[in-house]
C-alpha cells in the first residue's frame, strides 16, 4: 500500500504539472473565471518539480442554519479531471504498477502504532503596510512595519508552526524573515502580489518538497496567484500534507458586487481541495474568504473538508454554527482539530482589522501492509 501511495502522489504531481499547458516547462497559460459560467479546473502552476487520516467524527445530521447556503450550482459539484499522459495506455490515476507484489491477506498495523504528528497551524490577515499610510490611511493604528513586529510576537505566543498569511507585504515580509525562524512561498519569489498571500513554516519542524499557484479570480475576476506546498515533517520524515491558503476578493468602495468572484474562487478551491485528497496526504486550506457560512457551505458541500471551528454539512443540509469571522482554517476529512482559538485580543487589534485564528492538528502516516 506505501508504493501504491508514492504511485498516486507520481501521478496526482503529474496531473497538477499537466493541468498548466500540458507540459512541465514554461509558463503556464492563466484561465480567466468567466461571469455567470461554471468555475474552471483548478489551473495549477509548478514552481518546483515534486521531489519525490486519523478521524473527525461522524457528525449527526442538524437542522439547516438560519445563514442559509447557497443552492448548488449546475453541474458544479462534479471534481476535477486528471489529464495524465502516459506512455502506458493502461495507466490510470491511482493504478498500481506492472509487477507490484501485493499480499494476498495484508496486515495492516493498529491505528496507534502509525507514525502520528501534532502541530499548530494559524491563518491570520496582519492588514497590508499600505492601509495605515498615505492618503485613506486607517485611523489608529501603527506603522506596518511596527505591526509585524507585533504579529512576530502573536505566533511566538501561540507556537505557530504553519501560518497562512494573507495582506503580507513586501517590506513586512522582510522584517518578518529577520524576526522569526519561517521559510515562505512563495515569499518574495513572484513579486509584491506574490508575496502577500504567502505560506510560511518553521523550518526546523518542516521542509518544502512540493511549491505551486493556483490562480483564482480575485477583483472583478482578475486572475491572481495562490500558494500551494507540500511540506514534509523534519521530526517525522514519513509525514507530509499539503497546505493551500486564499485570499477571496472583498466588497470595497472601489471594487464593488464581488460576490460571483468570490463564489467562483470557492470553486476552483474546491476541486483543488477534491484533487489534493485523492493524493491520500491531509490537506489543509487557510485564509480570508470575505465570507461567512455561505463559504463554509458551498465549499465543504463539494469537497470532504471540515472547519477547525466546527460546523456541519450532511446530505445538503448544513449547520455552520453562525461564525463570526470571515477567516478559515479547513483540514481533509480525518485530521484531528483541538484547541481552536480565535484570538482578538487587544495586541491583535492593534498589529490589524482581523483575529489571529490558530488550532492544534494530529494527523497520522499511511497504514503500511506488514506482509502476508
Amino acid at each position: 500500500m506505501v508504493v501504491a501511495t508514492a504511485a498516486v502522489l507520481a501521478l496526482v504531481s503529474l496531473a497538477l504539472g499537466y493541468l498548466v499547458t500540458g507540459t512541465r516547462s514554461g509558463e503556464p497559460s492563466v484561465t480567466r473565471a468567466v461571469p455567470g459560467e461554471e468555475s474552471p479546473t483548478p489551473v495549477v502552476s509548478p514552481s518546483t518539480a515534486a521531489t519525490s487520516g486519523t478521524s473527525a467524527g461522524s457528525p449527526t445530521p442538524t437542522a439547516p442554519s438560519s445563514d442559509a447556503p447557497e443552492p448548488p450550482e449546475p453541474g458544479s459539484s462534479a471534481g476535477p479531471r486528471l489529464v495524465v499522459p502516459s506512455p502506458r495506455a493502461s495507466a490510470s490515476p491511482g493504478a498500481l504498477p506492472p509487477r507490484l507484489r501485493v499480499p494476498t491477506r495484508p496486515r495492516l498495523r493498529p491505528v496507534e502504532e502509525l507514525p502520528s504528528l501534532e502541530f499548530t497551524l494559524s491563518s491570520f490577515n496582519v492588514l497590508g503596510a499600505s492601509h495605515t499610510r498615505g492618503r485613506g490611511a486607517r485611523p489608529g493604528y501603527a506603522s506596518g512595519a511596527v505591526r509585524i513586529g507585533w504579529t512576530a510576537e502573536l505566533l511566538r505566543r501561540h507556537s505557530a508552526d504553519v501560518i497562512g498569511f494573507q495582506e503580507l507585504q513586501v517590506g513586512q515580509l522582510r522584517r518578518l524573515q529577520g524576526m522569526t525562524n519561517l521559510d515562505f512561498y512563495p515569499g518574495l519569489s513572484k513579486g509584491a502580489l506574490g508575496a502577500e498571500n504567502s505560506i510560511g513554516w518553521r523550518r526546523d519542524q518542516w521542509v518544502a518538497v512540493d511549491r505551486r499557484t493556483i490562480d483564482i479570480p480575485y477583483f472583478n475576476g482578475g486572475p491572481r496567484a495562490m500558494p500551494l506546498v507540500r511540506l514534509r515533517s523534519v521530526a517525522a520524515p514519513g509525514i507530509e500534507a499539503w497546505f493551500a491558503n486564499f485570499h477571496n476578493p472583498a466588497e470595497t468602495a472601489r471594487f464593488r458586487n464581488q460576490q460571483r468572484f468570490r463564489t467562483q474562487a470557492t470553486l476552483i478551491q474546491a476541486r483543488l481541495a477534491n484533487l489534493l485528497v485523492g493524493t491520500g496526504l491531509p490537506v489543509f486550506i487557510t485564509g480570508d474568504m470575505n465570507e461567512r457560512a455561505a463559504y463554509f457551505c458551498r465549499l465543504t458541500g463539494r469537497a470532504p473538508m471540515v472547519a477547525a471551528r466546527g460546523g456541519t454539512n450532511i446530505a445538503g443540509r448544513c449547520e455552520a454554527a453562525k461564525p463570526p469571522q470571515v477567516d478559515w482554517i479547513l483540514g481533509s476529512q480525518g485530521v484531528q482539530f483541538s484547541d481552536y482559538v480565535e484570538d482578538d485580543s487587544e495586541l491583535v487589534d492593534r498589529a490589524s482589522d482581523h483575529p489571529l485564528i490558530a488550532t492544534r492538528v494530529r494527523i497520522q502516516g499511511a497504514a503500511a501492509a506488514t506482509g502476508g
